[in-house]
């Protein structure tokens, strides 16, 4: 067994958009992926440019796509004080690849994962991990790049969502 120890950069950009805004206008950024149709492609073995001209198809003008949301508000309310919040797993699988061509392990990491909450004073925030900052443990310069897009990525979609 082997144990790494990191140390990771969580960013929270608070709105002045109301919840239900603030996830719209993430969804707008990000849309929601086909899974159903990316699993497809796996099964029916697509080659290189089908996968990329689908998962371009399935993006954002950022190049990322929602795969996973998950409304966890509603379940945890009914265990205590009421929430608002909601995560997503996010990214783009042909990007990602440029990392697990290097490092199978950092599908760990990818795709990438944000929340949006409403705090206990009502106001919707944007939060994700750093990219670079889970990154970084695994030394290599290519999976450095690609943490910096992916930084430079999530900045801009976190500035176009919360303003």
């Amino acid at each position: 067994m082997d144990t790494y120890k990191f140390q990771v950069e969580r960013v929270d950009h608070s709105s002045a958009k109301p919840f239900e805004k603030l996830v719209t206008a993430f969804e707008e950024k990000c849309p929601l992926g086909e899974v159903a149709a990316l699993t497809q492609l796996a099964v029916r073995q697509a080659s290189k440019p089908e996968i990329e001209k689908a998962v371009e198809g399935m993006t954002g003008e950022l190049g990322f796509m929602a795969l996973v949301k998950i409304d966890q508000g509603p379940l945890v309310s009914l265990l205590g004080k009421p929430k608002r919040m909601t995560l997503y797993y996010l990214g783009n699988p042909v990007i990602a690849n440029q990392m697990f061509e290097i490092h199978p392990e950092i599908g760990l990491y990818a795709p990438l994962r944000a929340l949006i909450y409403e705090d206990y004073s009502g106001v919707a925030h944007f939060t994700y991990d750093r990219p670079t900052s889970m990154l970084q443990q695994f030394q290599h310069e290519r999976t450095a790049a690609v943490g910096r897009l992916l930084d430079d990525k999530m900045a801009k979609l976190a500035e176009s969502v919360v303003n």
